[in-house]
């Protein structure tokens, strides 16, 4: 499940990434690959595979949620951001709708990427039990691009449109790039045999 998110997300995101920097105009074939993601995440969450990232093993305290249950959530805020992307840059829908929605992704990516550095009982019994470091990176490495995608898109006029070149647009495309990259390169190294645990 989590390898599968991995390389899927990473993949939209590289190519959207080349769409920013301004490498293909045509915005139906971001589109069309963000959609083909989108349904491959869904399909990820409706018949799920174990993940390699595990709960660690019971103890006195239960994490409140477990592994499998955050990750899903977590992919599913992300399916939305995929089929987001598709209704924009496929039948025209307002860009700002996506910026907006970068600003609760960022929020989101930021809790998962807390609750993989210090599990799920902190609140509960103020046990820190890590799960993983690997996926908590991956969701630092996602509310970065979130939220450059929501001061880049959300903070335009309204009406304006997404303009064609800007600063904004260039940094935000090249964080894309390399990050997507990274999320690739470590989602490789865990199939390599690296321990995503802490």
């Amino acid at each position: 499940m989590d390898l599968a998110f991995l390389f899927a997300i990473s993949g939209g995101l590289w190519v959207q990434s080349w769409y920013l920097l301004g490498y293909y105009p045509n915005p139906k074939t971001l589109g069309i690959v963000a959609s083909t993601v989108a349904i491959i995440l869904l399909g990820v969450v409706i018949f799920p595979v174990a993940p390699v990232v595990q709960t660690p093993a019971p103890g006195l305290n239960e994490f409140f949620v477990d592994v499998p249950t955050a990750l899903s959530a977590f992919i599913l805020m992300w399916v939305v951001y995929e089929a987001m992307v598709a209704g924009v840059y496929l039948w025209g829908l307002d860009t700002r709708s996506l910026g907006f929605y970068g600003l609760l992704l960022w929020i989101g990516s930021g809790i998962f990427a807390v609750y993989m550095f210090v599990g799920g009982e902190l609140l509960r019994s103020g046990v820190v039990e890590p799960v993983s470091w690997l996926l908590g990176v991956v969701a630092i490495l996602l509310a970065i691009q979130s939220a450059l995608l929501f001061f880049y898109l959300a903070l335009q006029p309204p009406g304006a449109g997404e303009p064609s070149s800007s600063t904004m647009r260039t940094v935000t495309g090249w964080f894309f790039l390399v990050f997507s990259a990274a999320i690739t390169v470590l989602g490789g190294l865990m199939v390599l045999g690296l321990d995503p645990s802490l």
